[in-house]
């Protein structure tokens, strides 16, 4: 009979491969699928071939529509920009308005180039390599073709400067740099992640190894109803995803009752879950590991199939090693995604439902709504029930739109909307990760603040410091003005309400000496300066000597002696108080080599040393020489001279180099030192000399070294150990005489207005090196040196020195040394801070050159000018060292013509107005700002900027200040979303594994009941008629509205849900209604079901599928402990940790002996935590903590009976799993004893068989 053969004729692309494949091996298994894989890659490979595919500059299309869309998305945002203009939305909602805006724009162009190229041009080779699965992805096309889009920053914000260009139009310049954000994110994320991937697989493996199909049948009733796997936490899990490959825990009967569509332990197969779904879907209860009763392991039925060959898992499947393989793998592929998409941003956190055409919208809400603000700053309705909205237009085409409960309806019933307007935001059901970010608001704008629905409250932040805090969301006005910031010290020319004119004189600043003296002007690279001598000193008894214009040498003669010092400083350079000037020339304290330098012989080397250097130093040095050469490799090899010997001055150390000093040599091959130590050695005969110099120390002259060495002049001696004998070096000591030396008699001519200034030369003497310090040289160094210091004492601290010349009378070349002190004053300077303000201050000098002016002179006076014409309306004195001024230009004030007989007036002078406020009944402001005056034909409206600021916004202004642009007005604190990106999936994943704290979690519901939120407390009336109360804080926003119902558990505020507070908050719920065991089974299902989805929303939100028996399997591990808090009449210990299967024994046998059972509360424990809590400490050893984990493995008396892999692969054994199962091993074992057994019978027989024979014989006979 001929079957019927199945013709599809469709286009294959990877997708559909991968289902053909998928139902080949289904139905018929490995070796046919591995024949029909061959003869689809023959195939393929032939027309790939013939078909010559190749990629063009030509193939690389950019849709036509793209132009238009680029414009209409500007439009969308020029709107946004001006709504946050005028003060509807704050700049945080205008940020992710932007953002998503051209997010929408990017998604809507990807969709244009698919279809163009499905329609217009399926056979484009791009096209063909990117759905084929060939080569490249549509994020790849899209930017090829499309637009970039989107980039992140490195810290993760998104940066909202579109690159709108693709690169097959190439990008400019600022979309180039802005690319290269997402380039460098892409390079690091996959050199970084990767690691993090790799070890997220290993502890995966080491909690999840001792996991192996051991049982049949664990006999459990539990399992997974239809509202755990689908109702009590939401997933985008489709139900033949959830359900194929599940036994069924219970059985499952038709609607009716009357038939049994499928018996308990029924594998659920593709087609039996098409009849299940028309069946009552809420009786279905399948079997998991979660629910499995298998000690340390999971039986067959609970696990079902194997999803390698879609049958019952066989026994001695290592399945944990599979799940933490198939968890840890799709980690690395996603590391991998962010460096071949470029860093470009996707997160849409919101699908948008617009009109498809204009007309009116028609709903009926039965229930009550919410009024919230959106992220984009615009007002909806928050559902609470499912909608269905009609959409009519006036040629009476209908269409209906669902939008799901909970979403957020923006428009009102009857109302009439444009095509494509926004009608509802569908919230994603995406993994968001909510922290707390802060945003300045800047002014654009100077004038003068203004703040309108403000309610200020003060706050102390986490520093302790002090913060005004808006308590309700309101606008700052910036109200124009021209600000000018002014000296503290400078005197206003003008009144407030005073006109001002172009170049008016505002105010005049003046300069004033303190302290007389004569007036000298200097033009310097920053500027002219006005200095007033007031004292001077020339040196007579010195002479300076230029080197090209440059002061060089100084020679000081005094009581007959000439020293000769290096000049270290420019002529008319300012000078500090203390500076050095010069250095004298000389080598009285320099060194023929290295060597150790005291200061003190009689304190011990290894004492306390001096630890500073540069100080001012007299006495006596005393200097051991010692000669250090630093080698490399190849001068080692090349060395003339041996270690531990002595050799002569100028002996050749290594060719062409040759030695200062004489003495013993010493060689340090780690360092790589050779060290030359002069001295005379001695060999030590006795005990008593040896301990005498075990430290090194000083010999003073006359002083025996041994009994028959007597110290001709101070020496240093060591002790060495050469060839097995001791040996006393005797080192010479070289002394330098440091004498205390004042400083030079001055021979001086001066000026003074004031006989209590006066200048003096003081010489220091330096030492560079600390006291003991080994300096490691083979050449001289100054151990030494004499600097020349200026030292000034003047009355007025505003003096300052200044180094000048006078030329010495007769003598060419050469000058006297002159100090001077002068005032300064750098009237550039202050000019320069008006400049930046656009004020350029003209300077009358009111003095002139070598006029002679007493103390509080006017020397010039700066006179400030007005820029603009306008009126005089504001000073502020409040800053420090500043004084504000405002000034109202008159093209900030506009005119708005109205009628005083047709027309009503509704604002009145001082009123804030926005544009589209009603002025009068019939006329509209054209301009945001405050009404300034009224008259009979015109309003006056001074202009303005208005900034919307939230709750809790940080405010840096008062009211009535004047500001200047870009000043900080205020910092908004906002809850900021993190893109679900790899760099925040796989640290995602890792925290959820690993059980960590969360930072600011929400609230949960302690038990079922209404909820109420009032006065920062939400009370739930339990059914019972009990209300619990829980306390909240003002600032989180609260999820359910008041009457709403809530489960046990349920999220109350906004936030991640903290893993450790849901299981207590189960526990602590069920353990007054259930039994300590059936609580603690209760909360670790729940709980791991939470973790389950959450790990599956992870993964799924970044495209990968995992099968949930992988990920339960884990999770089982990781909620299998509990820890005792009271032991009972048992043995157990407080904070003792042990599985809930023993505890449950332990429990069980105490309740039987009529003892008081223990009190235990379950734990969640990460993976790292559960690998060290494992019980085989040989196990727990080997991944992590290895002296601690078998510290306490020997101090307990610790047992492992080797029942996982990892455990037997390090005892060196058959590991107990696949053909190394104990079934596998019990099953040889009855072979073999059926074969004994069959071989004695067939002996018995045979034996029978020759008693018969030989009976019958001997009858016979």
């Amino acid at each position: 009979m001929d079957k019927k053969l199945l013709y599809c004729n469709d286009v294959i692309n990877k997708r559909k491969l991968q289902d053909l494949m998928y139902q080949t091996f289904h139905n018929y298994g490995v070796v046919k699928s591995s024949l029909i894989a061959d003869r689809v890659k023959n195939l393929t490979f032939h027309y790939a071939t013939r078909s010559g595919i190749s990629l063009n500059a030509e193939d690389l299309r950019v849709p036509y529509t793209k132009k238009q869309l680029i414009g209409l998305t500007s439009s969308e945002v020029d709107v946004t920009e001006q709504k946050y203009g005028t003060g509807t939305i704050t700049s945080v909602e205008r940020f992710q308005k932007v953002i998503d805006i051209w997010n929408n724009a990017s998604n809507t162009l990807k969709d244009e180039v698919l279809t163009y190229f499905r329609e217009s041009d399926p056979l484009n080779p791009l096209y063909i390599m990117a759905f084929s699965g060939a080569r490249g992805n549509i994020s790849q096309v899209r930017q090829l073709v499309g637009m970039r889009g989107l980039m992140a920053d490195p810290e993760g914000q998104i940066i909202d400067l579109p690159i709108k260009s693709n690169f097959r139009e190439g990008l400019k310049v600022t979309e180039y740099v802005i690319s290269s954000y997402g380039a460098r994110k892409g390079l690091v994320d996959t050199a970084l992640r990767t690691a993090d991937s790799g070890y997220l697989t290993r502890r995966l493996v080491d909690v999840a190894q001792d996991i192996i199909v051991r049982d049949e049948d664990c006999l459990t009733s539990e399992g997974l109803s239809y509202d755990d796997l689908f109702k009590r936490y939401k997933t985008d899990i489709s139900l033949k995803d959830r359900l194929t490959g599940r036994l069924l825990a219970q059985p499952i009967i038709s609607n009716d009752g009357q038939t049994i569509l499928a018996k308990e332990n029924t594998p659920i197969t593709a087609s039996l879950v098409k009849i299940l779904e028309t069946a009552n879907l809420e009786s279905i209860k399948v079997r998991s590991p979660l629910t499995c009763n298998a000690n340390r392991s999971v039986c067959r039925k609970c696990y079902g199939w194997h999803l390698s060959y879609s049958r019952l898992v066989d026994l001695g499947e290592a399945v944990g090693i599979v799940a933490a393989q198939s968890i840890g793998e799709p980690g690395t592929q996603l590391t991998m995604r962010t460096f071949h998409t470029g860093g470009v941003f996707s997160g849409d956190l919101t699908r948008q439902i617009r009109a498809p055409f204009s007309g009116v919208v028609h709903y009926d809400l039965s229930s009550k709504t919410t009024l919230v603000r959106t992220m984009h700053g615009e007002k909806g309705f928050r559902l609470s029930e499912q909608v269905d909205l009609y959409l009519e237009n006036f040629a009476g085409i209908k269409t209906r739109l669902n939008i799901p409960e909970g979403n957020i309806l923006l428009v009102n019933n009857q109302q009439q909307v444009y095509a494509s307007q926004i009608l509802a935001e569908i919230k994603k059901d995406a993994n968001l990760i909510l922290e707390e970010d802060s945003k300045h608001v800047y002014t654009q704008v100077s004038g003068e603040t203004f703040f309108q629905n403000v309610e200020i409250d003060n706050v102390l932040d986490k520093q302790g410091s002090l913060n005004a805090v808006s308590k309700k969301a309101g606008l700052i006005w910036v109200l124009h003005g021209e600000r000018y910031s002014l000296p503290k010290s400078s005197s206003l020319k003008v009144d407030i309400g005073q006109k001002v004119s172009n170049k008016t004189i505002l105010a005049q600043h003046s300069l004033v000496n303190t302290s007389p003296g004569i007036v000298k002007f200097e033009s310097t690279q920053t500027g002219p300066l006005i200095k007033i001598l007031n004292f001077a000193l020339v040196i007579k008894n010195t002479r300076l000597r230029k080197d090209d214009h440059t002061l060089s040498n100084l020679d000081i003669v005094t009581n007959g002696v000439e020293k000769s010092f290096k000049f270290l400083v420019k002529e008319k350079e300012f000078l500090t108080n203390g500076q050095t000037i010069a250095v004298l020339k000389d080598e009285i304290y320099k060194t023929q080599t290295g060597g150790i330098i005291c200061y003190d012989i009689d304190k011990n080397r290894y004492g306390k040393k001096r630890t500073s250097t540069k100080k001012v130093f007299s006495g006596r040095l005393y200097w051991i020489p010692e000669e250090t050469h630093i080698l490399n490799s190849t001068v080692l090899n090349s060395l003339l001279v041996q270690p531990n010997t002595v050799i002569k001055p100028e002996t050749e150390l290594w060719p062409g180099t040759f030695s200062k000093l004489g003495g013993l040599v010493q060689l340090d091959s780690v360092t790589q030192e050779l060290v030359l130590k002069p001295g005379e050695l001695f060999i030590i005969n006795d005990d008593i000399t040896r301990s005498k110099f075990e430290k090194s120390s000083f010999v003073k002259p006359g002083e025996f070294i041994t009994d028959s060495i007597l110290a001709e002049k101070l020496s240093y001696v060591e002790t060495f150990e050469i060839n097995g004998f001791a040996y006393l070096l005797v080192r010479p000591v070289d002394i330098f005489q440091v004498p205390r030396e004042k400083g030079f008699l001055l021979e001086h001519q001066s000026f003074s207005s004031n006989n209590s200034e006066s200048i003096n030369l003081k010489t220091v003497k330096r030492i560079f090196f600390k006291n003991w310090e080994q300096v490691k040289s083979n050449v001289g160094v100054n151990l030494l040196q004499t600097f020349l210091v200026l030292q000034t004492k003047a009355k007025n601290s505003n003096l300052q020195p200044q180094i000048e010349t006078v030329p010495v009378v007769g003598s060419s070349g050469q000058y006297n040394l002159k100090v001077s002190l002068y005032e300064v004053f750098k009237p550039n300077e202050t000019s320069a801070k008006y400049s930046k303000q656009n004020i350029i201050p003209t300077t009358n000098y009111l003095v002139r050159e070598n006029q002679f002016v007493y103390s509080n002179t006017t020397i010039a006076k700066l006179q400030v000018s007005s820029t603009v014409s306008g009126t005089l309306i504001g000073i502020n004195d409040t800053p420090p060292n500043a004084k504000d001024i405002l000034v109202l230009k008159e093209n900030d004030i506009k005119k708005i013509q109205w009628s005083s007989i047709n027309e009503i007036l509704q604002v009145k002078v001082g009123d804030l107005v926005r544009i589209g406020c009603f002025l009068t009944n019939l006329r509209k402001s054209l301009y945001s700002g405050q009404v300034y005056r009224i008259t009979e034909e015109h309003i006056l409206i001074r202009l303005g900027r208005p900034y919307l600021i939230s709750e809790g916004t940080i405010l840096r202004v008062e009211t009535g200040n004047i500001v200047q642009r870009s000043d900080i007005l205020a910092t908004l604190v906002y809850e900021k979303l993190k893109t679900v990106d790899i760099v925040q999936g796989l640290p995602k994943v890792e925290e959820i594994l690993e059980a960590r704290k969360i930072k600011n979690p929400c609230l949960l519901a302690p038990c079922d009941g209404q909820a109420y939120l009032k006065n920062s407390v939400i009370d739930i009336l339990a059914s019972d008629g009990n209300t619990v109360s829980v306390a909240v804080d003002s600032k989180a926003k609260v999820k359910f509205n008041n009457g709403d119902f809530v489960k046990v558990s349920n999220q109350l505020t906004d936030g991640q849900i903290s893993p450790h507070e849901m299981l207590e908050t189960l526990f602590r719920y069920y353990q007054n209604r259930l039994t300590i065991e059936e609580a603690c089974k209760l909360s670790f299902k729940y709980l791991q079901l939470f973790l389950v989805n959450e790990v599956q929303r992870t993964y799924l939100a970044q495209g990968v599928q995992i099968a949930d028996k992988h990920i339960e399997v884990i999770v089982k591990q990781m909620t299998s402990k509990v820890r005792i808090e009271e032991s009972g009449d048992t043995t157990l210990l407080p904070g003792e940790i042990l599985s809930l299967y023993q505890a449950e024994k332990i429990t069980k046998a105490a309740r039987l002996a009529d003892e008081a059972p223990p009190f235990y509360v379950p734990m969640l424990l990460g993976l790292t935590k559960a690998s060290l809590n494992s019980d085989s400490f040989i196990s727990a050893a080997s991944f992590q903590e290895t002296t601690r984990v078998l510290t306490e493995a020997a101090i307990e008396g610790k047992k492992d009976w080797l029942n996982g892999l990892k455990e037997n692969v390090i005892i060196g054994r058959l590991i107990p799993a696949g053909t190394g199962f104990n079934c596998y091993e019990h099953l040889r074992k009855v072979r073999k004893n059926k074969l004994e057994e069959d071989m004695s019978t067939k002996t018995n027989l045979r034996v029978v068989k020759d008693n018969l024979l030989s009976s019958r014989l001997n009858e016979t006979l």
